[in-house]
C-alpha cells in the first residue's frame, strides 16, 4: 500500500472484514464446531467480546504513536534489528498462509468442479489476478473491494435465511456443548478466528482520520463476530453430526439446500462465483500489505519487481503441501498458533513496552532532565 494512499472508514473496514469472510468462507467454521460443538454459539459470542477488548487496548495504546504502524513502533522500542525481525515475521505471516488459503480453496474447487484438473492450473489463475489488481495499484483493490463485499457478506446471510426451513433448532443443546471448561477456557483459543486484525498494526499511517481507529477496529469486529457467528448457525442447524464430516467449503454445500421454487434451483455456483472474486480480492490485499512491508524494511525502489515476487513466492508456497490433509492442518493447527503468538503475544507485548518507554520519556522530559 502506497504511502501516499488515504483510506476512509468504509474501506478500512470492508479491508479487516474481507480478510474475516474468506476464513469463514473456508473452513474456519467447521474447525470452531469441531472443538466447541453446541456451544459454539456462545463460544463466538464470548470470543467476541474478548477480543473487542482487546482491540480497544490496542487502539488507546496506538493513540500514542500516531501514524505509526507495528513496524515504527517495533524500531522506537527495540531499533531496527527489531523491526526487520517484526516486517519478517508479518511477510512470513501474510505470504504463507496466502499460499495456504490458496491451495485450500483450489483444491476445493478441483474436488467439487474440475476432479481431472491439475490444481496448479486453478493456483495460476488466482496468482494472474493476484499480480493484475497489485499492479492497478490499491486504490483499485480498494474501490474494487468495496464493491464487492457488501455481495459477498449478502450471501452468507442468505445462506442463513433460505435454509430456515431445513434448520434443526434442537441441535443448539445443549447450549454449553461438552461444559463450561471447554466453551469458555480452552475455547478461549479460537480467538485466533479473528487473525484478520493483523492488519490494524499497519492502517494508522492509511488512514485519512487517524482518530477514526478505534471506530474501525470495534466495527470490524463486531461485523466479522456476526457473520461467524450467523456462519456457524448455518452448519450447527443444518447439519447432522457436523463434527464427524469431513466437507471442504461447508457453506457451499449448505447454499446446495437452498431453493426458491422451480426456477432458481443449484445457486450454490453463483455462490462459488461470488467467493472466487472474494479469495482475489483477499489475495490481493494481502499481497499489497506484504509488499509494503518488504518496501518499508529494505527501502527497495522497484515496487512491480516486488509484486511479481511476492506472486512467485505464494504460488511456490501454495505447492508445498502434498495433500488436503497436509493443507488442512496448516490452515487450522499451525495457523491457530501462528495467530495466537504473534498478534495476539508478540505484537500487543511489543505496543505495551513501547507505550511503557514512551511514558518514562515524557517523565523525563517532563522533570527537566532531557532537552
Amino acid at each position: 500500500m502506497s504511502q501516499t494512499t488515504k483510506i476512509g472508514n468504509i474501506e478500512a473496514i470492508f479491508l479487516i472484514v474481507t480478510i474475516m469472510i474468506n476464513h469463514i468462507i473456508l473452513n474456519l467454521p467447521k474447525f470452531l464446531l469441531d472443538k466447541t460443538h453446541s456451544g459454539s454459539l456462545l463460544n463466538i459470542i464470548f470470543i467476541t467480546l474478548i477480543v473487542l477488548g482487546i482491540v480497544y487496548f490496542i487502539s488507546k495504546l496506538l493513540k500514542r504513536f500516531p501514524n505509526m504502524d507495528i513496524l515504527d513502533i517495533s524500531e522506537f522500542l527495540g531499533g531496527k534489528i527489531l523491526k526487520y525481525t517484526i516486517g519478517i515475521l508479518f511477510m512470513i505471516y501474510f505470504l504463507f498462509f496466502a499460499g495456504v488459503f490458496l491451495r485450500s480453496f483450489c483444491e476445493s474447487i478441483k474436488i467439487i468442479y474440475f476432479p481431472t484438473t491439475p490444481v496448479m492450473f486453478l493456483i495460476i489463475f488466482f496468482i494472474i489476478g493476484m499480480m493484475m489488481t497489485n499492479r492497478l495499484g490499491t486504490n483499485a483493490i480498494i474501490r474494487a473491494n468495496l464493491i464487492f463485499i457488501p455481495v459477498i457478506l449478502f450471501t452468507i446471510i442468505l445462506i442463513f435465511f433460505a435454509n430456515i426451513g431445513n434448520f434443526t433448532m434442537q441441535r443448539m443443546f445443549p447450549l454449553l456443548g461438552n461444559g463450561i471448561m471447554p466453551t469458555f477456557l480452552s475455547g478461549l483459543s479460537n480467538i485466533f478466528a479473528f487473525g484478520g486484525i493483523a492488519f490494524l498494526y499497519f492502517i494508522p499511517p492509511y488512514l485519512k482520520d487517524a482518530k477514526e481507529f478505534k471506530k474501525i477496529a470495534i466495527t470490524s469486529v463486531i461485523l466479522s463476530g456476526i457473520w461467524l457467528l450467523f456462519s456457524i448457525a448455518t452448519l450447527l442447524f443444518i447439519f447432522p453430526s457436523i463434527v464427524t464430516t469431513d466437507e471442504i467449503l461447508p457453506l457451499y454445500f449448505a447454499s446446495r439446500f437452498i431453493q426458491f421454487g422451480r426456477f432458481f434451483q443449484r445457486l450454490d455456483a453463483a455462490f462459488l462465483l461470488i467467493w472466487i472474486i472474494s479469495m482475489t480480492s483477499y489475495l490481493s490485499i494481502t499481497l499489497s500489505f506484504a509488499t509494503n512491508i518488504f518496501k518499508k524494511v529494505t527501502s527497495f525502489k522497484y515496487p512491480y519487481l516486488i509484486v511479481y515476487g511476492g506472486c512467485l513466492i505464494v504460488f511456490l508456497l501454495s505447492l508445498i503441501p502434498k495433500n488436503y490433509v497436509q493443507v488442512h492442518f496448516l490452515e487450522t493447527t499451525i495457523y491457530q498458533y501462528f495467530v495466537l503468538s504473534l498478534i495476539f503475544a508478540i505484537s500487543l507485548s511489543i505496543l505495551i513496552f513501547a507505550t511503557f518507554k514512551r511514558r518514562k520519556q515524557i517523565r523525563v522530559k517532563g522533570d527537566g532532565f532531557i532537552e
